[in-house]
């Protein structure tokens, strides 16, 4: 048996077996769908607009530039379509109703695709939000706030500021609740949701990576998937869905 083969079977026996079962996804899970990541030789962070117009900050400073490119991110991401890796998550609710899902993309495809109650640490492009009187809906289209005529932005987390406390809350309890916690397509290099995963193995869960590329977090890891999530989460659901079928018989 090769090692990938091995690592793969492991991933199943743990996600077969498991009675909570949290997905903590990032950036590499909606590459497929055409949006960029934030860390690769095309990423987000070779953008110099993404780097001068993702501080709370730059509203204040540059309103025009700020529309004009979040208003070109918020087309890429109405563009975009849920991938096999999305649909495939979505799918592992269904099969197994205790799953949680947590991502730190702002996309909502994860939604799109019917994943149910998703945790989006980062909020969605799809909303907007009056950081003055607190109005929230969506989408987000570059206009004043209806309520206040204060100016609206996207409803994300920009550099300067905290994360949502209730979403981080919920995140928090599902991590520490879970038997098996699954990162799919992120560094988990960013604080806090970096901690999500460590605070999963101090309670007794059981780590799986999927990446494309090495992780910290792979030797703490019972099984380690190299390879893309839109190829590797589909073939892990219809193993998993065979193994159960198989069982109930």
């Amino acid at each position: 048996m090769t090692e990938s083969k091995k690592q793969f079977d492991t991933a199943i026996e743990l996600l077969r077996d498991a009675r909570r079962i949290v997905v903590f996804s990032g950036a590499g899970l909606s590459k497929a769908s055409g949006i960029p990541t934030y860390r690769d030789a095309d990423g987000l962070w070779m953008n110099q607009s993404a780097v001068r117009f993702s501080h709370v900050d730059d509203l204040e400073r540059d309103p025009a530039g700020f529309s004009k490119f979040w208003a070109r991110r918020l087309a890429v991401v109405e563009a975009a379509k849920p991938n096999p890796g999305h649909l495939a998550l979505a799918q592992l609710q269904r099969l197994r109703p205790s799953t949680r899902l947590i991502t730190q993309n702002v996309d909502g495809l994860l939604t799109l695709a019917g994943g149910m109650d998703v945790l989006e640490l980062h909020g969605s492009l799809r909303r907007w939000r009056c950081d003055h009187c607190g109005n929230r809906r969506g989408p987000w289209l570059f206009h004043r706030c209806t309520r206040c005529g204060s100016r609206a932005r996207p409803d994300v987390v920009m550099f300067g500021e905290m994360l949502n406390q209730g979403v981080l809350l919920d995140a928090q309890t599902a991590a520490l609740e879970a038997d098996v916690f699954v990162v799919v397509g992120s560094t988990a290099v960013v604080y806090p949701a970096a901690d999500l995963p460590l605070q999963a193995l101090s309670r007794g869960g059981r780590l799986i990576t999927l990446n494309m590329e090495p992780l910290h977090l792979d030797t703490s890891a019972s099984a380690v998937l190299r390879g893309a999530s839109e190829d590797l989460m589909p073939r892990l659901l219809a193993s998993l869905n065979y193994s159960s079928t198989t069982l109930g018989k």
